[in-house]
């Protein structure tokens, strides 16, 4: 992967997660309607979970190796644990499911191979 690539899978990264958070506000917002931030407000795991999700859109800004791990875990944890219990989603929110990870994956790949690419750069530039 060299360097182009590795920022438009950063940046791709960065969309999957904002997508992300607006689909989980999203389907907050359809399950409790006006009270979506009193349910916020009383359950301080959701709001905990925002803020780092904006933290680590933040980090992929800064192509950040941890930030992409992160992100990549806290979306895939969830899933698999709804997965073993047996609860299947739906077949469209499955797809997407499955798209958004592909993303985050593919950021995680692009960032560890930025920061190995700038590193080589710079190693390069330097006077023997």
């Amino acid at each position: 992967m060299n360097l182009a690539k590795s920022e438009q899978a950063i940046l791709n990264g960065i969309y999957a997660a904002v997508a992300w958070l607006f689909l989980d506000f999203g389907l907050l917002f359809q399950e409790h309607g006006e009270q979506t931030l009193s349910v916020l407000s009383s359950r301080p795991e959701m709001a905990a979970g925002a803020v780092i999700v904006i933290a680590c859109i933040v980090g992929l800004f800064y192509k950040s190796r941890l930030a992409a791990a992160v992100l990549f875990l806290l979306f895939i944890i969830p899933l698999l644990l709804r997965l073993l219990q047996g609860a299947f989603p739906s077949t469209m929110l499955l797809l997407f499911s499955l798209v958004l990870l592909y993303f985050f994956l593919t950021a995680v790949l692009g960032t560890f191979s930025y920061q190995q690419l700038l590193t080589q750069d710079q190693s390069s530039d330097q006077p023997d």
